[in-house]
């Protein structure tokens, strides 16, 4: 990992923002540079999605630097390309783990992404932890945010000297089975204060993930803890409600379901019900407003989410990811369309095989 670029890009005074993804993944990643690296404004995103009134807002705000987070932002390098122009001097760095379209680390710019190197699952979480290491940062004290991160992201495979490294300093901590281990619990109830409060709770999440000495202050925390017991009574009710109205495509190993509750928890549902059925296509979606919320989720591997997702929701809303679990925006008088074109694209691709 080449350092000489970020280090005096991370370090710089002036008007900085760290803008980074709304998910464990993200928070965790963000609290990590934040205990070594200060100054910066939070602007916690859903997504890559850039609405023309959040390019100017940024514009606005003249940062000599912008630090992206978990965030797949060179899927819109045209308004990243405008924003530069915008504000001459700029300088960003990206910190990004999903499948790229474009390499933003010209000139100034820094573009770290372990899928330029191979196929690699690698969430930013440890990156950002292995890069604080390589920049001479005390951070092994706070390896158990990195392993929360990485587990909250499903990146175990390919992290497992990191959390390795977390059970050795914290013993108990991973156990046998990442998946169902303290951490990983810690990571659920963390998560369940987005679900309650939105960005309000990306917010709280990441100011006491920034502050916890210990994951032992995380454990006996009681807001999370009330946050973890209420979004389970939810997650139950909406789990057996999803039996009695999911909808199956047998012949395309498909299941539609789209869920009705105030909590925004359409990703964690889509994650639930794919380990449940992970020969299956899982497709979640959410009204939000004018929008539909679709996570996508699929174990098999043989067809990739992030393309399919790219494909279906072309001119009516954005969307991408990770080949194994996507999502997108969906606008809500198009839903229909989105969903024609979902089956007609399995259609042809199981054709295919």
């Amino acid at each position: 990992m080449d350092t000489r670029k970020i280090k005096p890009l991370l370090a710089s005074t002036g008007k900085k923002l760290l803008v980074y993804h709304s998910d464990l993944d993200g928070m965790c990643s963000a609290a990590l540079m934040l205990r070594f690296f200060g100054g910066f404004e939070l602007i916690p995103r859903e997504g890559p999605m850039m609405e023309d009134k959040f390019v100017r807002a940024l514009a606005e705000r003249k940062p000599s630097v912008m630090v992206v987070l978990d965030i797949p932002i060179d899927q819109e390098w045209r308004k990243v390309e405008l924003l530069q122009k915008q504000v001459p001097g700029m300088r960003l760095a990206v910190i990004d783990h999903h499948v790229p379209e474009k390499d933003l680390g010209k000139g100034g710019n820094v573009h770290m992404n372990p899928r330029f190197g191979g196929d690699l699952y690698i969430p930013a979480s440890c990156m950002v932890y292995r890069l604080l290491e390589e920049l001479g940062c005390d951070v092994k004290p706070f390896v158990w945010i990195a392993a929360m991160g990485v587990i909250g992201d499903y990146g175990i495979e390919d992290c497992r000297g990191l959390l390795r490294e977390c059970e050795s300093r914290y013993p108990g901590s991973i156990g046998k089975d990442p998946m169902k281990s303290r951490i990983k619990d810690l990571g659920d109830h963390v998560m369940a204060s987005v679900i309650l409060h939105g960005q309000k709770g990306v917010s709280r999440s990441t100011e006491l993930l920034l502050k916890a000495g210990s994951y032992e202050d995380i454990r006996g925390n009681k807001y999370f803890s009330a946050c973890g017991e209420k979004v389970a009574a939810e997650l139950r009710r909406i789990l057996a409600d999803f039996e009695k109205r999911k909808k199956e495509h047998p012949g395309l190993d498909l299941i539609v379901y789209r869920l009705q509750s105030r909590l925004n928890v359409a990703s964690t549902i889509s994650t639930i019900v794919a380990a449940k059925h992970p020969d299956k296509i899982v497709i979640i979606e959410k009204i939000s407003g004018g929008w539909v919320k679709v996570s996508a989720r699929y174990q098999a591997g043989d067809i990739s989410l992030n393309a399919l997702m790219k494909e279906t929701v072309a001119g009516i809303g954005s969307g991408g990811g990770h080949p194994k679990a996507a999502g997108g925006l969906v606008a809500r008088k198009d839903i229909g369309e989105f969903e024609r074109r979902l089956v007609s694209r399995l259609t042809e691709l199981k054709g295919k095989a």
